[in-house]
């Protein structure tokens, strides 16, 4: 493949520590990457500033982030569909919100990605309900000229979504059905990397009646952490240790406020610059989802107590937090090919040319 004469350089020193990591035992296999976030997991778009087509915030967002996220996500309540439709409403019930993030993603340009879970403790009790419920979702969608290309069998499972491991696992191949019917492709797993997720994933696994392309998982404990540890562990428990496979940071977030803890804008710039300058390089991640940028209705996040959490890059005031410019990819640069066990060690043996 011909490479622009700007990144000779730097693709031969990747080449050359690829090949060297690839030399250590059980070394992850090699694979293209997004070098930064790339995609918006944020369910307040619709109510920035109360309504988008008038938030200020939403032009910043244009102005500022639109040359780097192409990618929107949404978590829906799985049978949202059943609920009656005055319109489009950042302020209505499950559907209704749901059209309204439709109608302004679409405007954004920016491609739709959609996770099923459970907000109200009703669960799909047969793959009939859920594949109804889910081809409603994709009706929907195509309705509003925003087709989804990418599904989300089921947000979270070990911790929001709040599902079995086998169930999660059945719950993937309900959704795997019905998109070799629809045309679009299944994320699996959407962990979130826990202490205990490589026991879960285990048991998903064996559930699985296909072979995932891609796999979600959801980083946030390793962000804290600074540490690619449970990452790494839960890529070599992947069928095949991930080989041919895509992973996504599904959602992630550098924490401001942690379970009702104040951390800050520093400490929360510094977990931030883990993800982009650490994790990311590290994992080669297809896609990047940040959870979020603003809250809706110009709110002000608690954190006061337990079950508190605010990941957002912008106050309530529009000011940029610290992790903002962390976040921002000023110039983004080509994907490449990288190595998830790569060491800083290796990347010092390697040649430094441009």
């Amino acid at each position: 493949m011909a490479l622009d004469s700007r990144l000779r350089g730097r693709a031969l020193r990747v080449c050359l520590v690829a090949l060297a990591a690839g030399m250590l035992a059980g070394a992850a296999p090699a694979r293209a990457g997004t070098r930064y976030v790339d995609g918006i997991s944020d369910q307040s778009l619709p109510a920035w500033d109360g309504s988008f087509a008038n938030s200020s915030f939403a032009s910043l967002f244009r102005a500022r982030w639109l040359g780097q996220i192409s990618l929107a996500r949404y978590v829906l309540q799985w049978n949202a569909m059943g609920e009656a439709s005055a319109g489009p409403s950042a302020h209505g019930d499950y559907r209704e919100r749901f059209e309204a993030w439709l109608r302004d993603v679409r405007s954004l340009g920016l491609a739709p990605v959609v996770a099923l879970t459970s907000y109200t403790r009703a669960y799909p009790g047969s793959v009939d309900e859920y594949e109804q419920a889910l081809e409603a979702v994709l009706d929907e969608a195509a309705q509003a000229d925003a087709a989804i290309g990418y599904v989300e069998a089921w947000n979270e499972p070990n911790n929001q979504g709040s599902e079995t491991a086998l169930k999660a696992g059945e719950i993937a191949n309900w959704a795997n059905s019905v998109c070799e019917r629809r045309g679009c492709q299944v994320i699996a797993g959407d962990f979130e990397d826990s202490p205990s997720a490589v026991a879960y994933e285990q048991a998903y696994v064996s559930a699985l009646g296909f072979s995932p392309a891609i796999w979600g998982i959801h980083p946030y404990y390793s962000v804290k952490a600074h540490s690619d540890a449970t990452i790494l562990a839960i890529e070599n428990a992947l069928p095949d240790a991930g080989e041919g496979a895509q992973v996504w940071l599904t959602e992630v977030g550098a924490y401001y406020c942690a379970d009702g803890q104040l951390r800050g804008e520093a400490q929360q710039a510094s977990d931030a610059s883990y993800l982009v300058n650490g994790l990311i390089p590290a994992i080669a991640p297809t896609h990047v989802f940040y959870y979020g940028f603003m809250a809706g209705d110009r709110a002000q996040l608690a954190c006061s107590g337990s079950g508190d959490f605010d990941s957002e890059l912008y106050s309530a005031s529009h000011a940029a937090r610290s992790a903002a410019s962390v976040v921002f990819a000023d110039l983004p640069q080509p994907s490449f090919v990288f190595s998830s066990k790569l060491s800083s060690e290796l990347l010092a043996l390697a040649p430094s040319g441009g």
